[in-house]
């Protein structure tokens, strides 16, 4: 008896001691849990914003085309392979798997369509699933040279939005047999894309007109809808707008730098920016020295145009610069920060005298409705 009761304690003591690993490593697995979403979310908000910007920047644009209300991901939109354990608990946070589904609808998408519908094709193409790019910088940077990208898919979505600028319909095909018009809206043309899983979290690069990959270091950091929107708009004007831009820089006699409030009355006819030709004159003196530099007042215009803060980008980077991370290209040296930071100024000013004229017209207006009517003269005797 004695004997079996040491026995029964010594398993009791052996499975304790079992479960202590395994509790840790179910504590792990709820940190990386938590990991896997956050990042998932911010991947799915500068998706959506990156859209958002294409039909707001379209004015700005030098080549555009028509863009669908909705995004799409799936596991092969990852840029970095995960181990089979982390793709597993991946799937299981995010809910995706090898097929392409909808992860963000705007209002204007069929009202058949939801969250988390698999497309299987669009415009009878079928989505592909990864593929293998090279990349020749890693090899100077001692990393690996190959990693994972989705540029079939961005192959079959690039043509559906050339297609429907040709006036034929935007078809999706769903898993589950149906085919859904989407109705589509005229924006700035290519694709600004990111993935916050990147085997290259610093690089940013540029495919031409079709593609900009923005790195995956700034939109882990973003937490703003603004930080998303100024992200997406400066991967924007490397696209579409940088040859535009450039032919207005040369017209205007200056190197770089843009008139500080163009890009907003380009942007949102009538919103009747007050430029005065003081301010314009003196705006002029505000340049930099490259074009990274006139994409970060783009990108900043664009924010306020679509009603955003005017500091989010500056905030953005100073915040990347405190906690030394590595953003190729998007980083702002001390320089361009300045100079940023004097951009968003002077647009704040601006605003300022804008929101102040506003509020003099609608109480001018008030006045006018609550003044009693004039009395009527009677005729001369």
């Amino acid at each position: 008896m004695k004997y079996l009761a040491c026995g029964l304690l010594a398993r009791v003591a052996l499975t304790a001691l079992a479960l202590v690993p395994m509790q840790a490593q179910a504590q792990d697995r709820s940190f990386e849990r938590e990991l896997f979403k956050t990042r998932f979310e911010h991947e799915v908000k500068f998706r959506a914003a990156a859209v958002q910007v294409a039909w707001g920047a379209e004015a700005l644009c030098d080549v555009v085309t028509e863009i669908e209300p909705l995004v799409l991901l799936s596991v092969h939109a990852l840029r970095r392979g995960l181990p089979a354990q982390d793709l597993a608990l991946y799937r299981e946070v995010t809910g995706m798997d090898e097929q392409w589904r909808v992860v963000w609808l705007d209002e204007s998408a069929p009202a058949g369509l939801k969250r988390g519908d698999a497309v299987q094709a669009i415009n009878g193409r079928p989505l592909p699933g990864s593929a293998t790019r090279f990349e020749l910088g890693a090899v100077f940077r001692g990393e690996l040279p190959m990693a994972r990208d989705d540029a079939g898919f961005w192959d079959v979505v690039l043509k559906a939005r050339e297609e429907a600028a040709e006036g034929k319909p935007y078809t999706l095909t769903l898993a589950d047999g149906r085919a859904l018009r989407v109705d589509t809206q005229t924006g700035c043309a290519g694709g600004v894309t990111a993935s916050t899983f990147d085997a290259d979290p610093n690089v940013f690069w540029r495919q031409g007109t079709q593609r900009v990959k923005i790195p995956a270091n700034a939109v882990i950091e973003a937490r703003t809808q603004d930080e998303f929107r100024w992200l997406a708009a400066f991967g924007v004007y490397f696209q579409a707008s940088l040859s535009a831009h450039e032919r207005e820089q040369a017209s205007a006699g200056r190197s770089t730098g843009f008139v500080v409030g163009k890009i907003l009355t380009v942007a949102v006819p009538g919103a009747g920016m007050l430029l005065s030709a003081a301010q314009a004159q003196a705006d002029r003196a505000l340049a930099v020295d490259s074009a990274v530099g006139s994409a970060d007042f783009f990108a900043t215009e664009v924010v306020v145009a679509l009603g955003g803060d005017a500091a989010a980008g500056l905030r953005l980077n100073e915040r990347m610069a405190a906690r030394g991370l590595k953003v190729d290209v998007v980083m702002m040296d001390a320089f361009r920060r300045s100079s940023a930071a004097e951009h968003v100024r002077r647009l704040q000013a601006l605003q300022r005298q804008q929101a102040e004229k506003e509020r003099l017209e609608a109480q001018a207006q008030e006045a006018l409705q609550m003044s009693p009517p004039a009395q009527a003269q009677p005729p001369g005797r």
